[in-house]
């Protein structure tokens, strides 16, 4: 089976969806018949990543006069020049044919123009069950994409990072659960029980150490960040300095609420900002519980990573991740803040209460993995392929 895969989000800094691409497409390649072809092709990332990474001077720099001969100005229009020109080498609508490709298979939520079979991903539907935690603009995007997948009728299949989402499109976008695959994400090759002790590495320039709350992901409305904050300024003087309050996750839009409840908020949140992937590990290592209050979430990376590591989790009731969780870590209601508020005092108060978890967690996260999100894709495949009409024996040819 030969897939062509849309790659355009891993030209940008390493998202979930970026994590999920990658991993994914490396897990399909190993799978015996299926060969996968980028579009992008890998040569052509590294000068999408590097124009990414200087957008900001593209459009400031280039739209205003500037000396006539400057190195930057060179630099920069070469590489555009051959982004442009190897771009043209592979041309887009003949890659996307029965020619070259038996299925098309698109990541993100950016449908190309093609009469191939579709397999689309979709992460999930907060875009349409909260459109008011989103700007318009995404929220346009996303509604014309899911409007295109309908539109795909029989040689459309969906796969979901969770079960919970899966029920979610079948209910609110109408597509047949038969054509409608539920596969998962996993957690990084580094998120590994380890040594904490030589995380002081990591931790130190952060200005941590070991016995925080942490939270990890993008500053937004739909992450319930506010209560937290709440929830956590209720605890005693003596635990909130004892076990800080930490925030690693870049900001999002619509986050007004959040800031103004920090500003007010008591001593001892750190507030820091995206952080490197290196140091992701230790971050996870070094915190007494992995605290996760989303009002909605399609699967919940962090969870499962901090499983992977060994750590503990204090989750919302968000059916997603629930999912991920897993039965043995204890759930608080997003809207109850002084439950919020004892969680956090007890995993503080009473030791035993998350060990089972963290003896537990290595295990639980090893059954999601890469191979099982591949496989997935391909028993997808072979569902978007039927429904165009598309017999084994011709994409097996």
């Amino acid at each position: 089976m030969r897939f062509v895969a849309s790659t355009r989000c891993l030209a940008k800094p390493p998202t979930g969806i970026g994590h999920y691409t990658a991993e994914t497409l490396k897990a399909l390649s190993q799978i015996p018949d299926v060969s996968v072809r980028e579009f992008p092709s890998r040569w052509v990332r590294p000068l999408a990543r590097y124009r990414e990474r200087h957008l900001a001077w593209w459009l400031d720099t280039l739209g205003t006069p500037g000396p006539a001969v400057s190195l930057t100005r060179f630099r920069h229009s070469l590489v555009s020049r051959l982004e442009r020109f190897f771009l043209r080498q592979h041309d887009k609508p003949a890659w996307f044919t029965p020619r070259h490709s038996d299925v098309y298979l698109e990541p993100n939520h950016e449908l190309v123009d093609t009469c191939l079979p579709t397999v689309a991903v979709v992460h999930d539907l907060s875009v349409l069950r909260f459109p008011q935690w989103h700007p318009a603009g995404r929220v346009a995007h996303h509604r014309a994409f899911f409007d295109s997948l309908i539109n795909r009728g029989d040689s459309l299949a969906v796969v979901t990072v969770s079960e919970a989402v899966r029920q979610e499109v079948i209910r609110m976008l109408g597509i047949p659960a038969g054509r409608v695959v539920t596969g998962c994400n996993a957690p990084r090759s580094t998120m590994r029980p380890g040594n904490t002790r030589s995380d002081g590495r990591h931790l130190e320039p952060l200005g941590l150490r070991s016995g925080y709350f942490l939270h990890v992901g993008t500053l937004e409305p739909r992450k319930n960040l506010t209560l937290l904050v709440r929830a956590w300024s209720r605890l005693d003087p003596a635990l909130r300095a004892s076990h800080p309050l930490v925030l690693a996750g870049g900001k999002g839009w619509g986050d007004e609420e959040l800031q103004e409840t920090l500003r007010k908020a008591p001593d001892g949140i750190r507030n820091l900002g995206y952080v490197d992937e290196a140091a992701i590990p230790a971050l996870y290592r070094g915190a007494l519980a992995l605290v996760m209050p989303s009002h909605y979430e399609g699967y919940g990376m962090p969870v499962i990573e901090m499983r992977a590591v060994g750590g503990a989790v204090i989750t919302s009731l968000d059916p997603a991740v629930r999912e991920v969780a897993g039965p043995d870590t204890p759930g608080v209601d997003a809207l109850d803040e002084p439950a919020w508020a004892d969680s956090l005092r007890r995993a503080v108060e009473d030791p035993r209460w998350l060990e089972a978890q963290r003896q537990n967690g290595p295990a639980w996260a090893s059954r999601h993995t890469w191979a099982r999100g591949a496989q997935a894709v391909v028993r997808a495949a072979h569902v978007a392929l039927a429904g165009a009409g598309v017999s084994a024996s011709r994409v097996a040819a």
